[in-house]
């Protein structure tokens, strides 16, 4: 396995969407663990990546520009048997072990329930927003506000990416080297292109950047060949 970072900065407020409410008050809410720290699930993010290299694809097609990168090897397919060749973790704000630790640690060891609770941390990274229909007279249409959760803007989440070389190498459709290169060009651009996420995108929520980094913290730029490709 050879790892990576990804890392999603919020440029606006985001709506992760669990897919359920909060009892009769909030329609819409957000995923967090149970001590109220948001995340976003590793299936969220796979999909708006894999969504944005598709785009990429398109993009490249179009510019009629023949460039090394393979979606559905580094995404997979719908009902294929075989897995994908690449792994990724949940993402989680920054410092979020030692975070967690000292919260536990103030709210059960300590005793500070009555002061640091899970509604008290979902209020300091996460806010309300309400919306509703307007019909064609400009007046708002009975029973149709909404609310929801939303993560602030300005937070950062990070999370793992594993490529299993492994996999890659019992392929036979090209040498393990090419395999590997094409899946990491396909992770990169994914990254670059990916530029939002979550529901209510064209409300204004869910604008994000989006990078890979290596180990040693360094942003992966767009290779560099890809590069002189669009200049010719």
């Amino acid at each position: 396995m050879t790892p990576y970072q990804l890392e999603i900065k919020l440029q606006s407020p985001t709506i992760a969407a669990s897919g359920e409410g909060w009892g009769a008050v909030i329609d819409t809410d957000i995923v967090f663990d149970d001590l109220g720290l948001p995340f976003i699930p590793s299936k969220r993010i796979k999909g708006c990546l894999k969504d944005a290299a598709q785009d990429v694809v398109e993009m490249l097609d179009l510019a009629k520009i023949n460039f090394d990168m393979d979606w559905k090897l580094t995404y997979g397919l719908p009902g294929s048997q075989a897995s994908a060749p690449v792994y990724f973790s949940n993402l989680t704000i920054e410092n979020y072990d030692n975070t967690k630790q000292w919260l536990e640690y103030l709210m059960y060891m300590k005793n500070y329930e009555n002061i640091i609770s899970r509604e008290t941390i979902l209020k300091t990274f996460t806010t309300l927003r309400w919306q509703t229909a307007i019909n064609d007279d400009g007046v708002a249409e009975d029973h149709s506000l909404r609310t929801a959760r939303v993560i602030k803007k300005g937070f950062t989440f990070l999370g793992d990416i594993w490529i299993d070389t492994e996999t890659l190498d019992r392929l036979d459709n090209t040498t393990p080297s090419q395999n590997s290169e094409k899946v990491l060009n396909t992770l990169i651009l994914s990254c670059f292109v990916c530029n939002h996420m979550g529901t209510s995108r064209t409300r204004g929520f869910g604008q994000i950047s989006c990078r890979l980094k290596s180990t040693d913290g360094s942003y992966l730029p767009i290779p560099k060949n890809l590069e002189e490709l669009c200049m010719k």
